[in-house]
């Protein structure tokens, strides 16, 4: 089972998509009320996300050992897309 931060993640990862869905992408960079409202919710994500990267990386070391963080695939991804953002 899920501990509850890993749901709380994952509630932040579908919320997430779910305002990436609602994005409009008009001409001449117009923008709906809607879409500048969604704008600002782009920061608190890449807090929330940044803060769990951070989390993990102190809980599991970040990759001189085994079970580190940058040993598993998916974490790798997981940094790229973080530190991208």
């Amino acid at each position: 089972m899920f501990t509850p931060f890993e749901y709380a993640v994952l509630l932040t990862i579908i919320a997430n998509c779910v305002v990436l869905a609602l994005e409009e992408h008009l001409p001449r960079q117009d923008r709906t009320p809607l879409a500048q409202r969604l704008e600002t919710t782009e920061p608190y994500f890449l807090g929330i996300f940044c803060s769990e990267t951070l989390l993990k990386i102190l809980a599991l070391g970040f990759i001189l050992h085994k079970g580190a963080y940058l040993r598993n695939i998916w974490n790798i991804m997981d940094f790229v897309v973080v530190v991208t953002g």
